[in-house]
């Protein structure tokens, strides 16, 4: 799993047209990894007409699904998943604070956006 935290703050949307932010966000998390674990910290998913809608048992068992079918395709699967901050959900200037405690903290109610599948072929060696 890859977490990242960006700096959104004074944008209403990621891009142009793109992936609309919660109303006074300043930061961005963007997640990454295996979809069975990416998918057990969302508490949303981003609908198909880009609003936020609840993350259910239901959603996830038909997400899991079609990671199955992907992967019987022998394709790579991965999740992403993002969350917005007001603030950030540790006290950035603690030099003990540990990477490993800031993930956990930044990882909370996500809301997934999609599944990446890509051919991942063999390597010689």
């Amino acid at each position: 799993m890859m977490l990242t935290v960006c700096d959104v703050s004074g944008r209403v949307e990621l891009c142009d047209g793109g992936m609309p932010l919660d109303h006074g966000a300043q930061y961005l998390a963007v997640c990454k990894g295996a979809p069975n674990f990416i998918i057990d910290y969302c508490t949303e998913f981003l609908a198909e007409d880009g609003q936020a809608k609840p993350m259910t048992d239901s959603e996830k068992a038909r997400l899991l699904e079609v990671v199955d079918d992907y992967s019987s395709q022998a394709l790579r699967v991965l999740a992403v998943a993002v969350r917005t901050m007001t603030e950030l959900p540790y006290d950035a200037s603690d030099e003990d604070l540990s990477s490993d405690q800031k993930f956990q903290a930044c990882r909370v109610g996500l809301r997934f956006v999609g599944l990446v599948a890509s051919i991942d072929p063999d390597r010689d060696g």
